[in-house]
């Protein structure tokens, strides 16, 4: 008897799990915090250079004698050049214009951020960018290791360190004495989100029977959105950033408390050889879900089936999964870059920086219901390209906004964009069921897991995006942006319109055969030549009857 057998008997999804789950869902708010806590204590608020010898200087004009000083030292619309003017015994005037090294903030929208705790503006700009992408990096890193760290020392143990460590660093933030400390900080919190984030969603699988595992993957997402708009909130009536890191501080504390109540997956802990644990766990889950187990059903319980595992390379043995992978790649790269290259600089966008995050939040919601109502009636694929071509299409209209509305309509541009990130936000939430649906089961791992850290390194680009717009005048300086976000879902939406199966009502495969004749569509066996046609057994797969358990 399997583990499975064991969790259809004392229930898939019992009040033990509930309670379990409602636990280990308090993680992805914290994620959402900390990810999107860069929005506010990274912004960079307008600004201006610091007009020398004027020790009581501000942004805004402090009286008409002010407001002519600023004129006079200040060149028009610049942020990072000074002027000197001189007239000579003839009358002729010369301005000569040089960098400024010090610098004033509007203090408006935010009283204090990294950006001008460090003058983080100018040249110095890209060095936002990069503490944004070491965070990401951080994450990157992390989802590479501590998948075997999880195997080896246990799930609960890389969770009580994973937190542990997020705690610590967004503590230690608050006071970074230097710019380079911010970093090391920020990397090392990104190593700690991943540990939190893969230990509880290994728990929150091996702990949910398989017919309920793709509800509470998708449930899981409606915490993160919570984290969303609890952020917009903080931020709101936290404007400086010091203390807007220690209120997230504080609930990372918090979650240090719930972390002791999870217990260890008895998974594990069977195929440690840890059985009295093992049992003693699932009689425990019997008894809070009111079933009872008897001692000689654990007896018969042994690990789970072992699925074959192959290498990274068999993927590209098969000229139609080859394909298809690279098709994949690239959704996962459109989708991430273009979610998260928007997101993490909502200050570019038109309106309340505050609104325009909870209005983007609350799409989120709406994202995920549609996604879970929607998915099964139109197909992953169907769905997917129809979200993908909202993406273009909203990320368009931004374009021509831009261009060619007045002043008075330029909201209109954060309303495409917001509206482009919902659709790509639906293609994510698409994407992690479709991927793994994609791949044969010894590859489906492997195929998922390299899929998604494709994400991560297009999240690693995102932040350079807000970049471009400073090396660019006239209408491409706030276009150019959208054109390429545009461009790379478009390209992402052809790719897997024309190369990709649907997966719906199919049977999954199991074997790279089995994936090459996974549906009577020939789009990519005619791509890639009558080579692998004479390969396989030439067998259909059958459809999924309802009471059948997707592999995820």
């Amino acid at each position: 008897m399997y583990f499975d057998d064991i969790l259809k008997q004392i229930g898939e999804f019992g009040l033990y799990q509930k309670k379990l789950y409602f636990v280990l869902c308090l993680q992805p708010v914290a994620s959402g915090l900390l990810q999107l806590l860069s929005i506010f204590t990274l912004a960079s608020p307008d600004h201006r250079c610091a007009i020398p010898g004027y020790d009581n200087d501000t942004f805004s004009p402090q009286d008409e004698n002010h407001r002519e000083l600023i004129n006079s030292s200040i060149p028009e619309s610049s942020k990072c050049f000074l002027q000197n003017t001189t007239i000579d015994i003839y009358g002729n005037i010369s301005i000569v214009q040089y960098k400024c090294n010090s610098w004033v903030y509007d203090t408006t929208t935010f009283t204090s951020t990294l950006v001008t705790e460090f003058d983080l503006v100018c040249d110095n700009s890209v060095k936002k960018s990069n503490a944004v992408m070491l965070l990401f990096l951080g994450l990157l890193v992390g989802y590479g290791v501590m998948g075997n760290v999880a195997d080896f020392i246990g799930r609960k143990p890389l969770m009580v360190v994973s937190n542990y460590l997020c705690c610590i660093c967004s503590y230690l933030t608050v006071w970074s004495p230097n710019y380079i400390f911010l970093l090391a900080m920020r990397f090392c919190m990104g190593l700690g989100m991943a540990g939190q984030s893969l230990a509880i969603y290994i728990i929150g699988v091996e702990l949910v029977g398989p017919s309920k595992r793709r509800f509470t993957g998708i449930l899981s997402n409606f915490y993160w959105c919570f984290g969303m708009i609890l952020m917009s909130v903080l931020g709101y009536f936290i404007r400086d950033w010091r203390y807007l890191r220690l209120a997230v501080s504080v609930y990372t504390t918090v979650l240090l408390t719930f972390v002791c109540l999870i217990p260890e997956s008895p998974r594990w802990l069977l195929t440690r050889g840890y059985n009295a644990k093992a049992h003693a766990l699932i009689q425990k889950a019997a008894e809070v879900n009111k079933v009872e187990l008897d001692d000689e059903t654990l007896k018969k319980l042994c690990v789970s089936d072992k699925v074959t595992k192959l290498r990274f390379w068999k993927i590209f043995t098969s000229k139609t999964l080859c394909v298809r992978t690279l098709v994949c790649y690239t959704c996962w790269f459109a989708a991430s870059i273009t979610y998260f290259g928007i997101i993490l600089n909502l200050e570019l966008l038109v309106g309340n920086i505050y609104l325009n995050l909870f209005v983007a939040s609350i799409l989120e919601v709406v994202c995920y219901l549609l996604v879970f109502l929607l998915l099964d009636r139109l197909g992953r694929k169907n769905l997917m390209c129809i979200c993908m071509l909202m993406g273009v299409l909203s990320l368009t209209a931004a374009v021509f906004v831009i261009m060619y509305t007045p002043e008075n309509l330029k909201w209109l541009m954060t309303v495409c964009a917001l509206v482009g990130q919902f659709g790509v936000t639906c293609v994510f939430a698409i994407l992690w069921l479709y991927t793994g649906e994609l791949f044969p089961t010894e590859l489906r791992n492997i195929g998922t897991g390299t899929s998604s850290a494709m994400a991560r390194v297009a999240s690693l680009a995102a932040p350079y995006f807000g970049l471009i717009s400073s090396f660019l005048t006239g209408p491409m300086k706030e276009t150019a942006p959208f054109i390429l976000y545009a461009g790379v879902c478009l390209v992402a939406l052809i790719l897997a319109f024309c190369l990709l199966p649907d997966t719906s009502k199919k049977r999954l495969p199991e074997t790279i055969l089995d994936t090459i004749h996974f549906t009577e569509e020939k789009s990519i066996e005619s791509f890639c030549s009558s080579s692998e046609s004479g390969s396989g057994s030439g067998k259909e797969l059958l459809p999924v009857k309802k009471n059948d358990n997707l592999i995820i």
